[in-house]
């Protein structure tokens, strides 16, 4: 075991983050956002959040890829043939440690003085009614600290993460938790988030019932580390396949995390690197049936008549998959127990066993999420689920409960554990996802799907998170993980250029904030210096707020003079490939290869690293491409696009399927939208927006000025100018709504 004394290292980096890199104000909860994975923590070691149960999620839990501005309902009702609909794949549902101390003292009331009992118990995702606690007093956690140590921000530090959550928190088993969580955006390193904790019995017993911690320093003689994971792949093929008129008889009741048993569970479980010796801690995850592809062949619900049509991104392609990442987590590290000398890198549980949660029972009760917890086992039950195997049936037809129990060890005070473990997640490309994956390169449960583009794709990240472990950490339990650094992620814009009607133009400018910077690496040495060592930029265009990019232009640097601009001190690229009226987004990436060996915090040299890039978090605004306003002296052109409108049309323009066009108006204008009655329907002002951007074109999102979605049928428009020289000139015409 590690003693107290002896870990001067986690203080030490508290030191660190404090010195070097920003520190936001304390929370109770937090979100990791840093990388594609998304994930939510509480300040008690809960990973996730119930909240997806009842449709209230609001923030990203095993989200993933991650992104802004997703759409999810935030009621049952509204679940029940979400529209529009949902682009947001949550997989992770309650996850994080627990501990088990047997035949330990702690304070027993009345009188809360010091008594042996057989069992304590600290939990941070297990099933808590209100009368049940999780082994902690919540007013005594101190806040998560988050710190962002980003390199375009001033005093990165290069031997750190990027994104850090701390916090430590005393427990009912008299054992401290710290605990640290870790996240990067580099290309390559960005699909997992590292879960760092220490263990270290301090004799703080946490007493929820009277709010206090009271100290009793005692030697643990038997204490096991468990990491317990709630997973089901996505909610969204659940939400987005189904509707019924009859809500009771609708999918969304049973919860998008899981349906009932009877009808239709869709996962099926991979564990793998569990060969005693091999150097590996072992890595579980979750894989849907058929990865969203269609609706599984045992569904009982009702499904959409439309969805084909609904979920049809790419005209001529299939349906978008729904569901088609694999997720889990991988054991990265953990303290030996005595006299053990196993190496602490081949992290295998003691024991670990997969549960499908309402379908398999344990000591003759059944495994239900809901119930889950004390209120249905006893201490002593807990404690034997933790120290059992098992694997269930592979049938494709699982919401699997993943538990893998270390130990055990015996800590006498001032004695620390370590463990160490990563969520992960990965998928096939998304473009091939946006197409529907018409090469079928995602395999169904039937098929070899233990092989194909998405199992491939998840060990490539965990071989990443093992180097990042293998990079940072030491045999002896200090270090932190570490990865090479990427150059910094320019700062850009885009602007809409366009003149006329004539060309669509959109400008992208960005900094050269790449090029000022200089940094390290594990030995002191200089890692990158921009001025000598970028070797170019990337420009990216998209419009799908997942992250999917199309290559536009790679500018060497030979040729950075050619795009550098004098006057505004910035790069500038004209994108003259767009259309009018589609909506993009864009983002500059730095590139560079090393020439030399990088060495890591704990001194590894790993030479030959490849190309080191920076990630797409630097993304612009989504900017339409407008034609600019157009002379009206000679009399009026304006058109309208799409028109008529039909609803489903796939080539509709993100993120607004409803949005229709006016296009070839003067710099300022009014548009009023009436119904063939007569009535006032909508006023739309248009001219400047509120960067001074002229355009010559509005977009209407089809709803009233009371903000109702207007009924199908004939509208008719009538535009006035209110620029100056023509102010008061009218044009007119029709445009029709189909549904």
């Amino acid at each position: 075991m590690i003693k107290l004394k002896q870990q001067s290292f986690w203080y030490l980096i508290i030191l660190l983050l404090t010195a070097s890199t920003f520190i936001f104000s304390q929370q109770n909860s937090t979100t990791h956002t840093r990388g594609k994975l998304w994930e939510t923590l509480y300040n008690f070691g809960f990973i996730g959040d119930p909240g997806a149960w009842d449709y209230t999620q609001v923030t990203g839990i095993g989200f993933y890829p991650g992104f802004s501005g997703y759409s999810f309902p935030n009621d049952e009702l509204i679940a029940n043939g979400f529209d529009p609909p949902t682009d947001a794949n949550f997989h992770n549902f309650r996850s994080g440690p627990w501990i088990i101390a047997k035949d330990a003292v702690t304070f027993v009331p009345p009188a809360y003085t010091p008594a042996m009992k057989n069992f304590l118990l600290y939990h941070s995702s297990l099933a808590t009614p209100a009368t049940e606690d999780y082994g902690v007093v919540t007013s005594e956690i101190m806040p998560f600290v988050k710190t962002e140590n980003f390199s375009e921000n001033p005093g990165f530090n290069p031997l750190l993460p990027e994104e850090m959550n701390y916090v430590e928190f005393a427990t009912s088993t008299g054992i401290t938790v710290k605990q640290r969580s870790m996240a990067w955006s580099y290309p390559g390193y960005d699909d997992f988030i590292i879960y760092d904790y220490l263990f270290v019995n301090t004799g703080d017993i946490a007493i929820e019932s009277i709010g206090q911690i009271k100290n009793y320093q005692q030697t643990l003689n038997e204490v096991w580390l468990v990491f317990h994971s709630g997973i089901q792949i996505s909610t969204k093929g659940v939400i987005n396949f189904h509707y019924n008129e009859k809500f009771l008889d609708s999918a969304v009741p049973a919860g998008a995390f899981g349906w009932h048993p009877g009808s239709g569970y869709t996962d099926y479980y991979n564990i793998e690197e569990i060969i005693p010796g091999d150097g590996r801690g072992l890595l579980y995850y979750s894989r849907d049936y058929n990865g969203g592809r269609e609706p599984v062949p045992w569904d009982q619900y009702g499904i959409r008549n439309n969805w084909e049509n609904l979920l049809r991104k790419v005209p001529g392609s299939p349906p978008e998959l729904q569901d088609p990442a694999a997720f889990g987590f991988v054991y990265l590290y953990r303290t030996p127990a005595q006299g053990s000398t196993a190496d602490p890198f081949d992290a295998d549980p003691t024991f670990f066993n997969i549960y499908s949660d309402e379908l398999d029972k344990f000591q003759g009760k059944t495994v239900d999420f809901q119930g889950f917890g004390l209120a249905t086992y006893k201490e002593s039950q807990l404690y034997d689920f933790a120290r059992h195997n098992k694997l269930p049936s592979t049938n494709g037809r699982l919401y699997c409960w993943y538990t893998g129990s270390f130990g055990p060890y015996s800590l006498a005070p001032g004695d620390s554990v370590r463990l160490v473990v990563a969520e992960v997640a990965g998928t096939l490309d998304l473009h091939e996802v946006l197409r529907g994956d018409p090469n079928h390169y995602l395999k169904n449960f039937t098929e070899d799907y233990q092989n194909d583009s998405v199992a491939v794709d998840i060990r490539r990240n965990v071989e990443a998170v093992r180097n990042a472990i293998k990079w940072g950490m030491r045999v002896d339990g200090t270090g932190m993980p570490d990865v090479p650094d990427s150059p910094p992620a320019p700062f850009c814009k885009a602007t809409n250029e366009s003149f006329g009607s004539d060309t669509a133009i959109i400008a992208v400018r960005w900094e050269n904030n790449a090029e000022g910077i200089q940094f390290v690496d594990g030995s002191g040495s200089i890692f990158y210096n921009g001025l000598t060592d970028l070797s170019g930029y990337r420009i990216y265009r998209g419009n799908d707020k997942r992250g999917i990019w199309d290559l536009i232009a790679d500018i060497p640097r030979a040729d950075f003079g050619s795009y550098w601009n004098t006057e505004t001190e910035r790069y500038e690229y004209f994108d003259k490939t767009i259309q009018f009226g589609f909506e993009y987004s864009y983002y500059v990436q730095s590139y560079f290869t090393p020439l030399n060996e990088w060495v890591s915090a704990n001194g590894t040299q790993v030479p030959g690293l490849g190309e080191l890039a920076s990630g797409d978090h630097n993304r612009t605004a989504l900017i339409t491409a407008r034609p600019g306003p157009v002379e009206i002296d000679n009399g009026w052109d304006v058109f309208v696009a799409p028109n008529p409108f039909i609803d489903g049309d796939p080539s509709h323009s993100f993120p607004n399927s409803n949005k229709i066009e006016f296009r070839n108006l003067p710099e300022r204008a009014k548009i009023n939208i009436y119904s063939v009655s007569g009535d006032l329907v909508r006023s739309l002002r248009h001219g400047p927006d509120e960067l001074g951007n002229l355009a010559g074109s509005i977009d209407w999102d089809q709803r009233s000025d009371s903000g109702l979605l207007v009924a199908p049928g004939l509208y008719v428009y009538v535009i006035e100018s209110e620029t100056e020289g023509t102010i008061g000139s009218r044009t007119q015409g029709k445009l029709m709504i189909i549904r």
